[in-house]
């Protein structure tokens, strides 16, 4: 009966171990993808004043929309904890409730299965807010969670 305890507790002890490197790879993946490929162009496009996004603007939104659709698949295994998770999707809610931005993500609905249910997510949110909110969106607004 003793052996198996112990056995128990270090088979926990490793899947936790093996849960946290998991996560620590997806993190620094993540985070560091985000910050070499999307922060920089993400608020240039936030910051214009333009009226529509030339094609390699689109490409890229698509791009981004994709990276995102990635984290929540992650999210939704189970690799990406609340705190974390929390945090990247206020960053989504900023970026995809920019009207330049907006209009692209709301265009690739169609493509809704492709993203694992990160569009029906991300609308929730959206629809929750109203328009004259998602105009003054900030990264480090809270909202309603879904």
């Amino acid at each position: 009966v003793m052996a198996t305890g112990i056995s128990l507790s270090l088979g926990i002890r490793q899947s936790k171990a093996e849960n946290d490197s998991i996560f620590k790879e997806l993190f620094e993946e993540f985070n560091t993808r985000y910050h070499t490929k999307f922060n920089r162009e993400l608020d240039i496009i936030v910051k214009s004043e333009k009226t529509d996004l030339d094609p390699e603007q689109i490409y890229f939104v698509i791009d981004y929309i994709n990276f995102c659709a990635e984290e929540y698949l992650w999210r939704t295994k189970g690799r990406i904890p609340d705190e974390v998770w929390n945090s990247w999707e206020k960053g989504m809610v900023y970026y995809f409730g920019n009207p330049l931005i907006y209009k692209i993500f709301f265009n690739e609905r169609t493509q809704k299965d492709s993203y694992y249910g990160l569009y029906e997510r991300i609308e929730k949110i959206l629809n929750g807010i109203t328009k004259q909110q998602i105009g003054t969106l900030k990264i480090s607004d809270s909202y309603e969670k879904v």
